[in-house]
């Protein structure tokens, strides 16, 4: 089975001919090679493992230069073990809007 790693950075690129050149960018920045990517709807998602969270929040540091970049959307080094660790550098990624309901129904959500 399985696991996730205790220690990773997590991108997601916008997935066109300027997504694909800042995936070449940012591979060159860290200096192995993700343990998965994926693309789904346009997006393409990038995870790479590291052994120490020093190593993670270090690799984090060589590619936050990217964050003013448009297609980057999501750069996060994340700590399984310590989630209140984790260092999110960019997050614009598209959030539903929930609407709120009371027992009853009625739309709760400000409009």
């Amino acid at each position: 089975m399985f696991e996730l790693p205790d220690y990773e950075i997590i991108v997601w690129i916008v997935w066109n001919k300027f997504g694909e050149k800042l995936k070449k960018e940012l591979f060159s920045s860290i200096d192995k090679m993700p343990y998965e990517s994926v693309e789904y709807q346009g997006v393409l998602a990038i995870h790479w493992d590291f052994n120490t969270w020093d190593e993670a929040v270090n690799s984090g540091k060589r590619v936050e230069r990217f964050i003013d970049n448009p297609n980057l959307i999501y750069l996060k080094a994340s700590n399984r073990n310590d989630e209140n660790a984790s260092v999110v550098y960019k997050d614009e990624r598209p959030v539903k809007k929930s609407i709120q309901t009371d027992r009853t129904g009625k739309n709760l959500t400000s409009h």
